[in-house]
């Protein structure tokens, strides 16, 4: 029996859903949430599967080609979030889902322009004529001779400035995609140059599709594969008497005789002094195993921090504190709640509200979620988090490289950290099991989505994110909002103070 996958393309400005087939090597093998590709008219784009179905609403339907990765990349909860966004933001479903991946995973089709023969002997005759790419006072179209080709051109072709700054473009760069024409050319309509090269046989174009920019980063690995006995008897054999080499290879095996596991190539270069020539050798000999191991990247690898209890907490704290459980209690049997706002002045402790609500989430077995305003993520302030759940934290910000915000997305995936700390684009975290999101300094203007769609407040998604998965919304602030201080009047969210230092 075929199985049908609702997917959600990710193609600008194309909202709905389409239906695919999972072709026999795939049935069984996909799930809700995985990222694939499917063909979309002349085009092979990334689409994530919304739901698997029994009928399709059209009558033939196209397979799904690759997955491209194996495990679901949105949780379901996300894709209800999405939904939630789409609606309210007035933005393809699509858009909204790109939200949830890291940077360098989601990619979006493209074109790729090319020069025909005839087109490269256009832009030869340009610059052989002196013409330069960025000239545009010589407003009279120039006339190039071409001879007959297989494009069926006509023995002369007219071009404007702008065909021939567009030929020159390619002929200098090479055959370009979309995105980087748009670039070279900004503020220009190339595509209406594009086309009317193309019908002139000039130029080519195809439909293109970028492989993911992050993938896991793997180490290279070694490991004794010698008996300890052997590796000692063998120990003036690894090279000539008294020679540089002979005392590095030494080294190396007397520390994996210490180690008796395998350890990363660059912390035996720094033990050893040796190179992956001296490692290769010992291969060849017979006493080591090369490998290859996956290493993440965590930006908090290097951070300092000293342990810490949690402070005696005062009595407004307690008060806080003790609304705060309970709600999360309920919140935990499956009775709604509504957000907490608190006001308290700067310096009145509410971090360390934040920081006991974190902690009893864990302990339920739960995930929580700290959003900040960027310039507020210091490392003063994410040492409070590390210092209290050391090896649960993950960082996300603009700053990391996409590497980083893909491992820690893909550490969070895996159930290995409890706690994201980072500005709006944290809220986005696959957790499957949220219990907690806090928004700190929730009247910050940072928190408001603007630059592209779809366009968002963090601090009201965040509320309706933790209403939809029966987790529990704090967001705090010294100056609250007028419009958040308006729904705690009416009741809509559940104030709390803590109004002295």
């Amino acid at each position: 029996m075929t199985t049908y996958a609702e997917v959600a393309v990710n193609v600008p400005q194309v909202s709905g859903t389409f239906h695919y087939h999972l072709p026999p090597e795939l049935e069984g093998q996909v799930e809700v949430g995985f990222l694939v590709t499917v063909p979309f008219g002349r085009q092979t784009v990334q689409g994530v599967i919304l739901d698997l179905v029994a009928d399709p609403t059209v009558p033939q339907t196209k397979p799904v080609l690759q997955v491209l990765d194996p495990l679901p990349v949105v949780t379901r909860p996300q894709i209800e979030l999405a939904k939630h966004l789409s609606e309210i933001s007035l933005t393809p479903l699509a858009a909204c889902i790109a939200l949830m991946l890291p940077p360098g995973l989601s990619q979006t089709a493209d074109t790729l322009y090319r020069l025909t023969p005839a087109g490269e002997r256009a832009a030869d005759s340009r610059q052989e004529a002196g013409v330069s790419g960025e000239r545009t006072a010589d407003s009279q179209p120039s006339t190039f001779n071409l001879q007959p080709s297989t494009s069926n051109l006509q023995p002369s072709t007219s071009l404007t400035p702008a065909q021939r700054r567009f030929l020159t473009l390619l002929a200098e760069r090479g055959p370009l995609r979309g995105r980087q024409i748009e670039r070279a050319l900004p503020r220009r309509n190339w595509k209406a140059t594009a086309n009317a090269l193309k019908r002139k046989g000039l130029v080519t174009s195809e439909p293109v599709l970028q492989a993911p920019k992050v993938r896991p980063k793997t180490v290279r690995t070694v490991e004794l594969k010698a008996s300890p006995e052997e590796a000692e008897a063998r120990m003036g054999d690894l090279a000539r008497a008294g020679t540089p080499a002979l005392d590095r290879r030494q080294k190396i095996l007397r520390a994996l005789l210490r180690e008796r596991k395998p350890v990363e190539a660059p912390w035996i270069y720094a033990e050893s002094g040796g190179n992956l020539s001296d490692l290769k050798r010992l291969e060849q000999m017979g006493l080591v195993f090369l490998g290859q191991a996956e290493t993440l990247r965590d930006p908090l690898d290097h951070l300092e921090f000293v342990a810490a209890e949690p402070p005696q907490l005062t009595r407004e704290q307690e008060s806080v504190w003790a609304q705060v459980k309970q709600g999360m209690q309920e919140a935990a049997a499956g009775r709604p709640v509504a957000p907490f706002l608190l006001y308290g002045v700067t310096g009145s402790g509410k971090t360390e509200i934040y920081l006991r609500a974190v902690e009893f989430a864990i302990r339920q077995g739960k995930q929580a979620i700290i959003l900040v305003p960027e310039i507020a993520l210091t490392p003063q302030t994410v040492r409070r988090f590390v210092a209290r759940f050391p090896d649960k934290v993950g960082l996300i910000h603009s700053r990391l490289s996409p590497g980083e915000r893909y491992d820690t997305w893909r550490r969070a995936r895996a159930g290995l950290i409890s706690l994201v700390v980072g500005p709006r684009s944290a809220l986005f975290t696959p957790f499957e099991n949220l219990g907690l999101i806090v928004v700190d300094e929730c009247h910050d203007a940072s928190y408001y989505q603007t630059e592209s769609a779809p366009g968002y407040n963090a601090r009201d998604l965040a509320a309706a994110y933790a209403r939809q998965v029966g987790a529990v919304c704090l967001a705090g602030s010294a100056t609250p909002e007028v419009v958040t201080t308006f729904r705690a009047a009416r009741g809509e969210w559940q104030p709390l103070r803590l109004p002295e230092r």
